[in-house]
């Protein structure tokens, strides 16, 4: 990666931005299987094997949701499932704006999540003036994340090639994805994954994986 020509650095935002551990991800990952539950009228453990199962395919529980189950009240799912009180599991990070507002790139958001919770992501960080406009879920037309068409969508839109851009996310199935179109990938968080792409453990480490 020291050796790449980039213009563009484009971030995931949940567990990529901020620790894996800080409590969004469980806080979600339990609304989202109440939600499932009560909608399907199945079981919480039938809820966690399905979601596990539609995953690879879908990218999100929504999207499968919209395609095998006719769910039409998106909005609501998504108010449901993102906490609104963000501030009760993350705090400002000053090392995290000083190192981005050194940065000499392009600085893009890709999220499967609402544009709403990648706000109050964002300014409980402390950076949302330093992302004025991000691509969410919704601008993606809720095929997000690892759909090919998303990834192509962003590109056409911030009219970069994928060999110039560098994309971080804590998910590997969606780095995949974004290497097939020639882009360049880095995995973020406490799972190295397969190997097949730079890892950090955080992302302040970000800093030392750039280009000089």
């Amino acid at each position: 990666m020291k050796n790449t020509v980039l213009t563009t650095v484009l971030f995931d935002v949940d567990n990529t931005l901020y620790d894996a551990h800080c409590g969004v991800e469980s806080a979600m990952n339990s609304r989202i299987n109440e939600f499932v539950s009560d909608y399907l009228g199945i079981s919480r453990n039938e809820v966690v094997e399905k979601r596990k199962q539609s995953i690879p395919e879908y990218g999100t529980t929504l999207r499968w949701l919209q395609v095998c189950h006719g769910l039409e009240e998106s909005s609501a799912y998504m108010e449901y499932v993102h906490p609104k009180n963000i501030d009760s599991y993350l705090q400002e990070n000053p090392a995290l704006r000083k190192m981005l507002e050194k940065m000499p790139y392009r600085l893009e958001i890709l999220t499967n999540g609402p544009e709403f919770h990648a706000r109050r992501v964002l300014k409980a960080l402390g950076v949302n003036d330093l992302f004025p406009h991000l691509y969410a879920l919704e601008w993606l037309g809720f095929e997000g994340k690892p759909y090919t068409a998303a990834y192509e969508k962003v590109l056409a839109h911030m009219g970069e090639k994928a060999s110039s851009v560098l994309f971080l996310d804590d998910k590997e199935i969606n780095l995949e994805a974004f290497s097939r179109l020639g882009g360049h990938g880095l995995l973020v968080g406490p799972d190295k994954g397969s190997g097949k792409f730079p890892w950090i453990r955080d992302i302040l480490d970000l800093e030392k994986m750039l280009p000089a």
